[in-house]
Protein backbone atom coordinates (compact mmCIF):
# COMPACT_ATOMS: atom_id res chain seq x y z
CA UNK A 1 0.00 0.00 0.00
CA UNK A 2 2.66 2.34 0.90
CA UNK A 3 4.78 1.42 -2.44
CA UNK A 4 1.64 2.16 -4.38
CA UNK A 5 0.89 5.48 -2.57
CA UNK A 6 4.79 6.95 -3.21
CA UNK A 7 4.15 5.40 -6.98
CA UNK A 8 1.29 7.94 -7.31
CA UNK A 9 2.71 10.92 -5.87
CA UNK A 10 5.96 10.75 -7.66
CA UNK A 11 3.66 10.38 -11.24
CA UNK A 12 1.52 12.85 -10.29
CA UNK A 13 5.14 15.18 -9.32
CA UNK A 14 6.25 14.14 -12.74
CA UNK A 15 3.25 14.72 -14.77
CA UNK A 16 2.56 18.17 -12.66
CA UNK A 17 6.53 19.05 -13.97
CA UNK A 18 6.04 18.65 -17.89
CA UNK A 19 2.78 20.09 -18.13
CA UNK A 20 2.37 23.36 -19.76
CA UNK A 21 1.56 25.34 -17.04
CA UNK A 22 2.45 23.41 -13.68
CA UNK A 23 0.44 24.22 -10.65
CA UNK A 24 2.94 25.34 -7.77
CA UNK A 25 3.92 22.84 -5.13
CA UNK A 26 3.76 25.49 -2.31
CA UNK A 27 0.13 27.93 -2.00
CA UNK A 28 1.11 31.48 -3.01
CA UNK A 29 -1.31 33.98 -2.70
CA UNK A 30 -2.23 35.91 -5.51
CA UNK A 31 -0.48 38.80 -4.01
CA UNK A 32 2.41 36.67 -3.60
CA UNK A 33 1.80 35.58 -7.20
CA UNK A 34 1.56 39.03 -9.03
CA UNK A 35 5.01 40.22 -6.96
CA UNK A 36 6.78 37.66 -8.32
CA UNK A 37 5.17 37.52 -11.90
CA UNK A 38 6.01 41.59 -11.73
CA UNK A 39 10.01 40.57 -10.42
CA UNK A 40 9.69 38.60 -13.49
CA UNK A 41 8.81 41.06 -15.94
CA UNK A 42 11.37 43.73 -14.72
CA UNK A 43 14.45 41.23 -14.78
CA UNK A 44 13.71 40.08 -18.15
CA UNK A 45 16.07 41.79 -21.12
CA UNK A 46 15.01 44.31 -21.98
CA UNK A 47 13.02 44.91 -25.52
CA UNK A 48 15.19 46.51 -28.33
CA UNK A 49 13.58 50.21 -28.16
CA UNK A 50 14.18 52.20 -31.42
CA UNK A 51 14.90 56.26 -31.33
CA UNK A 52 11.12 56.45 -32.03
CA UNK A 53 10.87 55.35 -28.54
CA UNK A 54 13.10 57.91 -26.67
CA UNK A 55 12.43 61.70 -26.45
CA UNK A 56 14.69 64.87 -26.46
CA UNK A 57 15.41 67.41 -23.61
CA UNK A 58 12.90 69.67 -25.05
CA UNK A 59 10.09 67.40 -25.31
CA UNK A 60 10.39 65.90 -22.14
CA UNK A 61 10.44 69.66 -20.90
CA UNK A 62 6.98 70.06 -22.91
CA UNK A 63 5.60 67.18 -21.48
CA UNK A 64 6.48 68.11 -18.04
CA UNK A 65 5.16 71.53 -18.51
CA UNK A 66 2.50 70.91 -20.03
CA UNK A 67 1.41 67.75 -17.97
CA UNK A 68 0.52 65.74 -20.93
CA UNK A 69 1.93 62.68 -20.18
CA UNK A 70 2.54 60.34 -16.74
CA UNK A 71 6.19 60.72 -16.08
CA UNK A 72 7.65 57.80 -14.44
CA UNK A 73 11.24 57.88 -12.12
CA UNK A 74 12.67 54.29 -12.66
CA UNK A 75 15.89 55.24 -9.85
CA UNK A 76 15.77 53.56 -6.38
CA UNK A 77 13.45 55.71 -3.62
CA UNK A 78 16.38 57.22 -1.99
CA UNK A 79 17.39 58.91 -5.02
CA UNK A 80 14.17 59.71 -5.99
CA UNK A 81 13.48 61.29 -2.61
CA UNK A 82 16.74 63.34 -3.01
CA UNK A 83 15.01 65.18 -6.09
CA UNK A 84 12.81 63.97 -9.38
CA UNK A 85 11.28 65.57 -12.17
CA UNK A 86 8.22 67.57 -11.26
CA UNK A 87 5.14 65.44 -11.04
CA UNK A 88 7.28 62.17 -11.21
CA UNK A 89 5.85 59.17 -9.72
CA UNK A 90 8.27 56.84 -8.36
CA UNK A 91 8.57 53.21 -9.66
CA UNK A 92 11.69 52.04 -9.36
CA UNK A 93 13.29 49.17 -11.11
CA UNK A 94 14.97 47.78 -7.47
CA UNK A 95 11.73 47.60 -6.12
CA UNK A 96 9.49 47.23 -9.15
CA UNK A 97 6.93 44.56 -8.06
CA UNK A 98 6.21 46.69 -4.55
CA UNK A 99 6.74 49.89 -6.40
CA UNK A 100 3.80 49.03 -9.47
CA UNK A 101 0.81 47.41 -6.39
CA UNK A 102 1.71 50.75 -4.81
CA UNK A 103 0.78 52.86 -7.97
CA UNK A 104 -1.55 50.12 -9.76
CA UNK A 105 -4.88 51.82 -8.89
CA UNK A 106 -2.83 55.13 -11.02
CA UNK A 107 -1.25 53.05 -13.88
CA UNK A 108 -3.95 50.90 -14.79
CA UNK A 109 -6.32 53.60 -16.21
CA UNK A 110 -2.92 54.70 -18.37
CA UNK A 111 -2.51 51.71 -20.70
CA UNK A 112 -3.66 53.88 -23.75
CA UNK A 113 -2.03 57.07 -22.49
CA UNK A 114 1.63 58.45 -23.05
CA UNK A 115 3.93 57.34 -20.03
CA UNK A 116 7.69 58.62 -19.85
CA UNK A 117 10.02 56.69 -17.71
CA UNK A 118 13.70 58.25 -16.64
CA UNK A 119 16.57 57.33 -14.66
CA UNK A 120 19.59 58.83 -13.78
CA UNK A 121 21.00 59.23 -17.82
CA UNK A 122 23.68 58.20 -19.37
CA UNK A 123 24.95 54.87 -18.90
CA UNK A 124 21.47 53.96 -16.82
CA UNK A 125 19.43 51.17 -18.24
CA UNK A 126 16.81 51.06 -15.40
CA UNK A 127 14.22 53.32 -17.31
CA UNK A 128 14.86 50.56 -20.25
CA UNK A 129 13.66 47.80 -18.13
CA UNK A 130 11.08 49.73 -16.73
CA UNK A 131 9.81 50.52 -19.83
CA UNK A 132 9.96 46.74 -20.66
CA UNK A 133 8.15 46.17 -18.12
CA UNK A 134 5.41 48.54 -18.18
CA UNK A 135 5.06 47.44 -22.46
CA UNK A 136 4.78 43.47 -20.95
CA UNK A 137 2.06 44.46 -18.92
CA UNK A 138 0.43 46.32 -22.05
CA UNK A 139 1.13 49.50 -21.72
CA UNK A 140 0.77 50.89 -25.30
CA UNK A 141 2.25 54.55 -25.15
CA UNK A 142 5.24 53.97 -23.16
CA UNK A 143 8.82 56.14 -24.15
CA UNK A 144 12.00 57.08 -22.36
CA UNK A 145 13.57 60.39 -21.50
CA UNK A 146 17.24 58.73 -22.15
CA UNK A 147 19.38 62.16 -21.25
CA UNK A 148 17.57 61.30 -17.55
CA UNK A 149 17.95 63.17 -14.46
CA UNK A 150 21.46 64.18 -15.02
CA UNK A 151 20.34 65.98 -18.43
CA UNK A 152 17.15 67.37 -16.65
CA UNK A 153 19.58 68.80 -13.78
CA UNK A 154 22.60 69.64 -15.94
CA UNK A 155 20.04 71.88 -18.10
CA UNK A 156 18.95 73.80 -14.93
CA UNK A 157 15.29 72.75 -14.67
CA UNK A 158 13.62 72.78 -11.84
CA UNK A 159 13.69 69.62 -9.49
CA UNK A 160 10.76 68.67 -6.71
CA UNK A 161 11.19 66.39 -3.15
Amino acid sequence: MICLAIGSLLAGIAINHFRASPLPLVYQSPEQRLTAELTTLVEAPPFRLSDIDTISLNNFRAIVDNKSATILDARAQPFYEQGHVPGALNLSRDDFATDYRRLRSTLEPLKDKPIIVYCSGGDCHDSRLVASALLSLGFSQVKIFTDGWTGWTQAGLPAAQ
